[in-house]
């Protein structure tokens, strides 16, 4: 099932993203791939977000990780971009959100991540998705309550949300 896993993961990339982003490349396409963000009826962004992303303070990676995980699970909702994280994640550590290469997801297909971490949960399928994305794509950090090796690993103060930062 892993090489179907990763057929399904990149064919959902490639609705995400569109076949002139893949050709001319994803920073030539993140005006566009912005606006269809913004647009999207399955994606709840909170207003901050919304004024970073319009504002281009996002770096393109994320925003092509919330248009695939909308793919995947059919809605998404965003809890935190750039605006409203607080600077540091851990004592001495500026947190990715400051610079753009964050996004926390509250809720997938229309479920809350709190009290949905368990094996099989929405959440442990979102933590697989993302690590099936190609390299250049694929987050450095998956933070949840689940942790499937690679990237992903468990925080306890992940209870309520998914982190997937560059």
């Amino acid at each position: 099932t892993a090489f179907a896993d990763r057929t399904i993961a990149l064919a959902r990339y490639h609705r995400a993203v569109g076949l002139r982003a893949l050709v001319r490349g994803l920073e030539w396409a993140k005006p566009l791939l912005t606006k269809r963000l913004l647009r999207d009826k399955r994606v709840s962004i909170y207003g901050g977000g919304r004024s970073d992303l319009l504002a281009g303070r996002v770096d393109v990676r994320v925003i092509v990780l919330i248009r695939f995980l909308a793919e995947a699970h059919g809605q998404v909702t965003v809890s935190c971009l750039k605006s409203g994280h607080r600077l540091f994640a851990r004592p001495g550590g500026v947190s990715a959100h400051i610079y753009g290469l964050a996004v926390d997801i509250a809720a997938l297909g229309g479920q809350s991540i709190m009290g949905h971490q368990q094996p099989g949960s929405v959440t442990e399928e979102a933590v697989r998705n993302m690590l099936l994305l190609p390299a250049e794509v694929r987050p450095v950090q998956v933070i949840s309550l689940i942790g499937l090796g690679g990237p992903s690993f468990p925080l306890a103060n992940h209870d309520d949300h998914i982190h997937a930062g560059f």
